[in-house]
């Protein structure tokens, strides 16, 4: 009995300390700490739509979504002004709204996607954005290039072009 209260407490003292350090794989346990959250960690929850709750997490520098089920990425994350992080890998993405570009990403992680282009605007996100993961993703050499030209400063990590025309 002795040792079962022991690993409650410390799994209770563990769950505190990772709220403290604001990290979150929960999102209603992160609803109930919104300026707490850094980190928050949704991957392989079968989300089918990015929750519009993120938006109550004005401290949100990471943003992990990966192998989830989302087509679609919300304007309104452009609303999460301190996000320098977002890792969408392996969903069913094909694009990105041209109003994200504001973000001032420094890692965004799109492999496994079916995005083969960015609009224009993202230019802007070329500034500060140091690491771009585009793997998995078929794209001719043109798609490629043009990636590569938007993003200069960029390191981007890219399958072997195929051979096909679009």
């Amino acid at each position: 009995m002795n040792k079962l209260i022991i690993i409650v407490l410390l799994s209770i003292s563990s769950l505190s300390f990772a709220q403290k350090g604001g990290y979150f794989n929960n999102l209603d346990s992160a609803l109930s700490h919104p300026n707490s959250v850094i980190t928050l960690n949704l991957e392989r929850q079968r989300l089918k739509h990015i929750p519009q709750e993120l938006i109550f997490f004005p401290n949100l520098e990471r943003l992990i979504l990966k192998r989830n089920y989302i087509k679609e990425v919300p304007k309104e994350l452009s609303l999460l002004t301190k996000l320098r992080y977002l890792d969408l890998s392996s969903n069913n993405i094909i694009d990105l709204p041209k109003e994200i570009s504001v973000l001032r990403l420094d890692t965004l992680i799109m492999w496994d996607n079916r995005l083969r282009s960015f609009p224009k605007e993202f230019k802007e996100m070329g500034e500060t954005l140091n690491y771009l993961d585009l793997r998995a993703i078929q794209m001719n050499k043109e798609e490629q290039n043009e990636i590569k030209d938007l993003f200069p400063k960029t390191k981007i990590r890219l399958a072997h072009p195929c051979n096909c025309n679009r």
